[in-house]
């Protein structure tokens, strides 16, 4: 991520995501996929670096790196990640921490989370380095939760009375669950489906349960829209959870024009069109807090997923930068990777996972 390029860092940090699909799909047929991120002298370059610096930066330095990946004498690397320029060459990968498993029941809360954030964050206590979406056994990951002790909650509990929630793609699954839980914490919760069924279905279970929900119907891509349908409601924004999705999955060489294009529009497009809605509302009121949704298909690729690992990974570097740029306004954007079992996901995994 960087400051002011918000376009470019979703852009490139999807081409990785894109590279690790196609080096997974191409394995069979010996195509090999690799993605640089070099640092070169070049008329781009030159608008942002001084003149001195990019003198050290010659496009020399990085093209031995780009021949000999290309090569017949590669045989095996494929799917890397490598940084590259001033003849300095190095791989980069993915680091999971160690992470903390919580017991699976009504202590699970924000305040529970709140409370071990520090430990769901530390690198530093044997980390992993997962290589692939497999490398992780959630099956195992729930016994551990059921056989937990109660989660502690900390000494503040965690509250949104007063602020608005938008939540997208909230008419089932994922989506429906943050918007219940959000209500339960005093939220004005906006619920948007592109199905006004599903959305009004869902604002009047919060309300019967007396809570504060409104719908906002319609595609993520006109972000405004919903946004509006949002300070309409509730006559603020605080909170954007981009939730939304769809999956059109075949294998690169059979995958059309418009699977490629529905996948992009809905996640990444989709996501950047209710951050840009929503950013101005955020900075005015020196607040705001998002979440993007990216997924391990995003992170690590897979096969039949090309078209939504590029859309996931560019979800990540969109968020990157807007992380960057926010900071300064009291705006925190993060992403997540959740795996749970849904309408979407029952379409690829067993049931029993989906259970």
């Amino acid at each position: 991520g960087n400051f002011g390029q918000a376009n470019y860092s979703a852009a490139k940090l999807s081409m990785h995501s894109f590279s690790r699909t196609l080096s997974i799909e191409g394995a069979k047929y010996n195509i090999i996929a690799n993605t640089v991120a070099p640092i070169a002298a070049s008329q781009m370059l030159a608008t942002v670096m001084p003149p001195e610096i990019l003198e050290q930066l010659k496009p020399e330095f990085v093209s031995p790196l780009v021949a000999y990946l290309v090569s017949a004498s590669n045989a095996d690397v494929t799917g890397q990640l490598v940084e590259a320029g001033a003849g300095f060459m190095a791989g980069l990968r993915r680091e999971r921490s160690k992470g903390v498993v919580f017991r699976a029941d009504e202590s699970f809360t924000p305040s529970a989370c709140r409370h071990r954030i520090d430990e769901i964050l530390d690198f530093e206590n044997n980390p992993e380095y997962p290589e692939k979406i497999t490398d992780a056994n959630h099956m195992d990951f729930l016994e551990r939760a059921k056989e937990a002790k109660k989660n502690e909650q900390g000494d503040q509990e965690v509250r949104f009375d007063g602020k608005t929630v938008l939540v997208t793609g909230a008419g089932a699954g994922l989506g429906k669950a943050y918007s219940i839980m959000f209500a339960k914490l005093g939220a004005n919760v906006v619920v948007n489906d592109f199905s006004e069924k599903a959305a009004n279905a869902v604002v009047e279970e919060i309300k019967k349960a007396g809570g504060k929900a409104a719908p906002a119907i319609g595609s993520v891509e006109d972000g405004a829209k919903i946004v509006k349908a949002a300070t309409d409601a509730f006559g603020g924004l605080h909170v954007v959870i981009n939730n939304a999705g769809i999956l059109r999955d075949k294998s690169f060489a059979s995958m059309t024009d418009d699977d490629w294009h529905a996948v992009i529009k809905v996640h990444l497009r989709g996501t950047y069109s209710v951050c840009k809605a929503a950013w101005p509302i955020f900075i005015q009121q020196k607040y705001g807090r998002i979440v993007n949704t990216t997924s391990a298909v995003g992170i690590y690729g897979n096969f039949g997923q090309a078209n939504y690992s590029t859309a996931k990974g560019g979800i990540l570097g969109l968020t990157q930068t807007l992380a960057i740029e926010g900071k300064k306004n009291n705006i925190l954007a993060n992403t997540i990777a959740p795996n749970a079992g849904t309408a979407m996901t029952a379409t690829i995994w067993p049931q029993e996972m989906v259970d």
